[in-house]
């Protein structure tokens, strides 16, 4: 009993996780860029790609191919999962009272494969919710075709809802074959696209739950007439099973192996108040000498130490910085006002890597006129670390300024004074002034002889007298 509290506290904290992720990432004024870290130089990673979500954030913190096709193995019963929990989500209670069975068809391809299964016989009635601890816990393939059976009709119409879910949900690089993931041509998946389908698994009831489960027991049955317990394949999680792969802090939720696949792993970690989630795909089964080596929880455990020990929570850039002046015109009392963030930006960063790399990129307005109220968006701050934008902000006025009259005519006098058309027009006074300064002196010479005619006219009509 205490057991199953516990998952199913864990499975509503993480929806929860989720859920509030994805509203603080739709509702916040910055637009984020996902940057990822790299490990050190001496740490060695086997799978052939990686990558690693903080919950918290939602961002991928760590990549290695992350966009590389590779083969899934029993990964694909991620999916599986998510289509049979879909249509049980408004009745969840229901998978725990609808039995169903598989025909042959649901056998066939299993046989002399070498498949994981839960020994489920054909026309064996069981439980979804037994079907779905079978899936996720044992890797069972003979579950994997029943529920497909089940739910589509015929494992063929599966695989066409399984296909049209990855493309539903973003998936760019994933295309399924079967419901079970063992090795058939053209079934492939990336490590981001199994986050991406991994992360929606996880906003599902009872997901977590059946998946974060070490052991279970599966009911009694007409072909199993005593209750009979599975156990989780990721054996990082018991401290029994797992010896030196035991990590106290992994969870779930699904492995798989296949030659063609590697060691692949989908898994979850929380310590300290921060969640990941992280997938690996392809780490070798075998070391040098042949020996059999569960790389994928080698790799799980170095990077989740890593993450934990190195990444943490941080104010990148706060809203109280002042990061310009904007020039303003027509200002009352100042030609400028101050810009600063619209808000605080934090993210999970890497302690070891000094915030002072991080470069701000300023873009501020041009012509701003007064007046200006506290809060108006007078530019934008782009931060880079690396080529990767982390974020682009909006810089706003962090006071009012209100417009001056006696500002503005004297800003427009001293722009007319030195623009083209004052000196054009200081050009053409100053020849308006030449041409009326010689036309006053001509017309001044021009009395000045007319008056001495005159005086001389004058002058001798009065001496014949």
């Amino acid at each position: 009993m205490g057991k199953d509290s516990n998952m199913r506290k864990l499975s509503i904290i993480i929806c929860i996780v989720i859920a509030v992720t994805s509203l603080t990432m739709s509702i916040g004024a910055a637009e984020t860029g996902s940057v990822s870290f790299n490990l050190p130089d001496d740490v060695t990673i086997y799978s052939e790609a990686a990558y690693l979500v903080n919950l918290d954030t939602n961002e991928a913190v760590y990549q290695k191919n992350a966009d590389k096709r590779l083969v899934p193995a029993s990964l694909t019963k991620i999916m599986t999962a998510i289509l049979l929990l879909e249509e049980y989500k408004d009745n969840i209670g229901a998978l725990s009272t609808t039995y169903v069975s598989g025909p042959s068809t649901c056998f066939d391809e299993l046989y002399m494969t070498g498949a994981s299964t839960a020994d489920i016989r054909i026309g064996e009635e069981v439980s979804y919710k037994d079907l779905l601890y079978a899936l996720m816990l044992r890797s069972a393939c003979e579950a994997a075709n029943i529920i497909a059976y089940n739910v589509a009709g015929s494992l063929e119409g599966f695989v066409q809802m399984m296909n049209d879910k990855a493309a539903e949900l973003g998936c760019t690089d994933t295309h399924f074959t079967n419901a079970h993931g063992l090795f058939w041509e053209d079934h492939y998946t990336t490590a981001r696209d199994m986050a991406i389908i991994t992360e929606y698994a996880m906003t599902l009831p009872m997901f977590t739950e059946i998946s974060c489960t070490p052991e279970y027991t599966m009911e009694a049955t007409s072909y199993h007439p005593e209750p009979r317990a599975i156990s989780h394949t990721n054996y990082m999680m018991s401290r029994m099973n797992g010896g030196d792969y035991y990590y106290e802090y992994v969870k779930g939720i699904k492995t798989g192996t296949l030659d063609q696949a590697g060691r692949c792993l989908v898994s979850l970690a929380f310590k300290d108040g921060y969640s990941y989630l992280l997938v690996t795909l392809n780490a070798p089964q075998q070391d040098a000498q042949g020996n059999n080596v569960f790389y994928n929880f080698i790799d799980a455990k170095t990077i989740y130490e890593w993450a934990f020990d190195n990444l943490e929570y941080t104010d990148i850039v706060l809203g109280t910085e002042e990061k310009a002046e904007v020039p303003v015109q027509y200002g009352d009392g100042q030609d400028y006002v101050i810009a600063k963030p619209a808000e605080s930006f934090s993210r999970i960063w890497n302690k070891s890597i000094p915030l002072s790399s991080i470069h701000e990129d300023i873009t501020l307005a041009e012509n701003v006129v007064a007046p200006v109220n506290e809060g108006d968006v007078l530019g934008t701050l782009e931060l880079e670390y690396g080529g990767q934008v982390l974020a682009t902000m909006d810089l706003i006025a962090t006071t009012s300024l209100a417009r001056s009259e006696r500002s503005e005519l004297m800003t427009i006098a001293q722009s007319f004074v030195g623009s083209p058309d004052f000196y054009s027009a200081l050009k053409w006074s100053a020849l308006f002034f030449l041409v009326y300064t010689v036309l006053i002196i001509t017309l001044k010479i021009i009395f000045h002889i007319q008056n001495k005619k005159r005086s001389r006219m004058y002058g001798t009509v009065k001496r014949r007298r």
